[in-house]
């Protein structure tokens, strides 16, 4: 086996817990629309990865369809996030997270616990942010955001602009 099979393996554990959940797969990025956000599940793989030894991490985001929209941006939405964070910052020590997969074994390990956090932090972390409004409850609150402090004030000054 090698990189490419480490990941499908990874790919298709993802896939058996995500596709429930209405999430699409496109190469490596699994997301899903609710009409105002768009959540997204995404494998990195490092530029350190082999041919024979696969090192990746998961990122999480989220775009809004009403920000994409008032940023008057001319970028699909599939290329804008408005909340960025990375499967480590769901653990307990929030540090960034890699698995090194070197063997098949290694590889139903790390997509068995990639599932699991993503099972049991990520999705009911997205359950609470399901709407551009809790996005910007999030942002005058000063919680995860997982994007600059200039991108804040200017997705909220957007966003409030059209509240009022």
């Amino acid at each position: 086996m090698n990189s490419k099979d480490y990941k499908k393996i990874i790919l298709d554990k993802l896939s058996e817990k995500l596709k429930p959940l209405h999430f699409k797969k496109k190469g490596n990025v699994f997301s899903f629309s609710n009409g105002d956000l768009t959540y997204f599940i995404g494998v990195q793989s490092s530029q350190s990865s082999t041919s024979n030894v696969l090192k990746l991490t998961i990122n999480t985001e989220i775009a809004s369809s009403l920000i994409s929209k008032l940023d008057d941006i001319n970028l699909p939405i599939e290329h804008q996030r408005h909340y960025n964070r990375r499967i480590g910052n769901y653990l307990a020590d929030n540090q960034d997270k890699w698995w090194t997969v070197d063997s098949q074994d290694n590889a139903e390990y790390a997509a068995n616990e990639i599932a699991e956090i993503i099972t049991e932090k990520v999705i009911p972390n997205f359950n609470t942010l399901k709407s551009t409004n809790d996005l910007a409850t999030l942002w005058r609150s000063g919680g995860w955001l997982g994007i600059t402090e200039g991108q804040r004030k200017h997705y909220l000054s957007l966003f409030e602009n059209v509240d009022q």
